[in-house]
């Protein structure tokens, strides 16, 4: 068992939920200072770039050589990014995506909720020296307020329920449609929200009338968190209107989705993506307009 998930266990158990608060908040902060950050050159399908690992949790998931995210950035890259795209980062993190993204994209609107998250994420903007990278500091849903997190930026998601023993902090939240009104809409949009995808998808349906190219992380284990589905998930992806090529979380490869349940994917996750079908006549004339003027 990992020793820091089995002190947390333990004083779960022993303590009331004040001291066992405390113990964490002391835990979460002797990984976080504790760590000392430095650069690597990440490599993405050839392409050689300086990043950060800020914690360990970057350490974790980012300096592997073979990191599982290579596959869905270079088919991002090579594939859904055009050089006067207007990208929408949802769920940055440390700003991997948002890197390769605005080094092919117009502009890269990076929304992160964990203000630790967010210090290595502005970071890692200044190490690769992007100017067309803008960070913004909020959670996404379906409505204006505030949510709660987790502090330990390493367990992501929103709290649902009364985790007295949690430290946490408390972020504000908005509509992804309220952040398009201020930056535009986008033409390509990633959302990676550790099961929160349901109320982003419902905070967007000005965004997703215009059809954008999208990526998708579907938690299939975390949706339930937040009384939706996997089903639920695909239902608002209109995905008719869509090419749609599938990742598994297991598997090497993108492929083309063929029309398969995706509810048989196992968990944590599969990834999405979607490029919108050709329109024809009157219809793409409307969407021309709508794209060029942003009315309605």
């Amino acid at each position: 068992m990992d020793s820091a998930l089995g002190f947390r266990s333990l004083v779960k158990t022993i303590a009331p939920a004040p001291i066992a608060r405390l113990a964490r908040k002391v835990l979460v902060w002797k990984r976080r200072y504790q760590f000392h950050p430095y650069n690597i050159t990440k490599t993405i399908d050839g392409e050689h770039f300086p990043f950060l690992i800020g914690d360990a949790t970057a350490k974790q998931w980012y300096e592997p050589d073979k990191d599982p995210v290579a596959l869905e950035l270079a088919f991002i890259r090579d594939h859904m990014l055009s050089p006067t795209d207007l990208v929408f980062d949802v769920g940055s993190h440390h700003g991997l995506h948002t890197v390769v993204m605005a080094r092919r994209s117009a502009r890269v609107i990076a929304i992160e909720p964990n203000p630790h998250n967010v210090t290595i994420l502005k970071k890692n903007v200044a190490l690769n020296g992007l100017r067309n990278v803008v960070v913004r500091q909020t959670a996404v849903g379906d409505s204006n307020g505030k949510v709660t997190l987790p502090e330990d930026a390493g367990e992501g998601g929103v709290l649902t329920e009364n985790n007295d023993d949690v430290p946490t902090i408390d972020v504000d939240l908005l509509p992804l449609d309220r952040l398009a009104e201020e930056y535009g809409f986008p033409q390509f949009l990633k959302i990676d929200v550790e099961g929160f995808e349901d109320r982003v998808l419902k905070g967007s349906p000005e965004i997703l009338r215009r059809r954008p190219k999208m990526m998708i992380e579907v938690h299939v284990d975390w949706v339930s968190r937040y009384g939706s589905s996997v089903q639920e998930v695909v239902d608002l992806l209109n995905l008719p209107s869509y090419r749609v090529w599938v990742l598994p979380y297991h598997l090497d490869e993108v492929k083309p989705w063929s029309g398969e349940d995706l509810r048989k994917y196992q968990p944590p996750k599969f990834t999405l993506f979607l490029l919108p079908r050709a329109v024809s006549g009157v219809a793409a004339a409307r969407a021309s307009f709508l794209h060029e003027s942003g009315t309605s």
